[in-house]
């Protein structure tokens, strides 16, 4: 019994080890000049629902206000947030870190996560779960080469040496901190929106009411 706790008592003091950040994480999508809010969006890498949020969000993030994109006005920072169901995508997001180093382009990371979002289906349910993680590290690494920025080899080298297992403790901490409880979560300057839109419009819509 004393070597359980003792055992407990070892991760827990590991597990502290990880810090929270002392400041605002995330990939920015755009520079925004003229910034007057900050969005912070979570998102899991094989969520249903966030495949279904980011094609309406995009599309307004490419809408303007006053003549400009409306990305100048609005810092939007994506956060990978993992849901414990979905055991492959903490191997999936160990790229995400890695991708932001080699091109320190939100973009590219949001164009990573619309592969992810598009190929779900391959990564979870009865398919997914008969994957090893071995499986999943070989099967994104072929499946992205040369897509956003490394070669098939790099990649497999990066996941299977874990080169960014502790980043993603990091950002799943910080996203726990602050009480990120699903996905996506949406944050407006730091409070979490409940009701999020549905389309461009509703988007449009309900930011307006804090860019006059």
């Amino acid at each position: 019994m004393k070597y359980i706790v003792l055992l407990g008592l070892v991760l827990a003091v590991t597990f502290a080890q990880v810090p929270v950040p002392d400041h605002p994480q995330g990939y920015l999508y755009r520079e925004a000049p003229l910034a007057k809010l900050r969005m912070d969006i979570y998102e899991d890498l094989l969520c249903g629902d966030c495949k279904n949020f980011d094609p309406p969000f995009k599309q307004f993030l490419n809408t303007t206000h006053d003549g400009r994109p409306i990305t100048d006005f609005i810092e939007v920072y994506f956060h990978p947030y993992i849901l414990p169901i979905h055991i492959n995508a903490f191997t999936m997001t160990q790229l995400t870190p890695y991708i932001w180093d080699l091109n320190h382009d939100g973009e590219v990371n949001a164009a990573f996560n619309e592969w992810a979002f598009e190929h779900q289906l391959e990564f979870k349910g009865p398919e997914g779960m008969a994957m090893s993680q071995y499986d999943v590290i070989d099967k994104t690494c072929h499946d992205t080469a040369d897509r956003f920025g490394y070669t098939e080899a790099e990649c497999l080298d990066v996941l299977r040496n874990g080169t960014y297992e502790q980043e993603i403790h990091k950002v799943q901490k910080y996203g726990t901190w602050y009480r990120v409880y699903t996905t996506p979560g949406v944050f407006l300057n730091g409070v979490m929106i409940e009701d999020i839109p549905e389309t461009a419009d509703a988007w449009t819509r309900f930011i307006n009411r804090y860019l006059r």
